[in-house]
């Protein structure tokens, strides 16, 4: 199994990529239908289109529930999806897909920059007690979960909680 790569750019940027044993094509199909949204997003329960370019999103981060509405962009030819939330915290990113041989890359970047309290939370709920390593992990879980269901060898990973 292929551990994703991480790469912080800075404190509320995060980035990582995966190699997938599938054709870029396929997994970029997967990805950018948003009912499967809640199969490989590890705290996303719900999610459902809007008006072109729209989604809305249900899920759970820890013990904080949201409904969150945003845009999610589909750009076919370049194999990259752009999303972000139209909520008070600064959350958007992008995901692209790119071939390279007989598999493909899938790559992560994600800025977010949460209000101090859901900050504080998600530093006392990750493994190394901090922000950063909550985003790496569900970056993470994320990356695995497509790579496992777009080869046929399981399903969405879920975040462990921090015990």
């Amino acid at each position: 199994m292929t551990s994703a790569q991480q790469r912080p750019v800075q404190n509320t940027d995060f980035e990582q990529s995966i190699t997938v044993n599938a054709s870029a094509d396929r997994i970029f199909d997967y990805l950018s239908d948003v009912r499967n949204v809640p199969e490989y997003l590890p705290t996303v329960t719900h999610a459902e289109p809007q008006s072109e370019g729209r989604i809305r999103t249900q899920g759970h981060a820890g013990e904080h529930e949201y409904d969150s509405d945003g845009h999610f962009n589909i750009d076919r030819q370049r194999k990259k999806i752009e999303w972000g939330s139209d909520g008070e915290s600064e959350y958007g990113g992008w995901m692209e897909v790119n071939e390279k041989g007989d598999q493909s890359e899938v790559k992560v970047h994600i800025h977010y920059a949460p209000p101090q309290e859901i900050k504080q939370h998600m530093e006392q709920q990750s493994p190394e007690h901090s922000f950063e390593s909550a985003m790496n992990e569900g970056i993470g879980k994320t990356l695995e979960s497509i790579k496992r269901i777009c080869e046929g060898t399981g399903g969405k990973q879920e975040i462990s909680p921090n015990q």
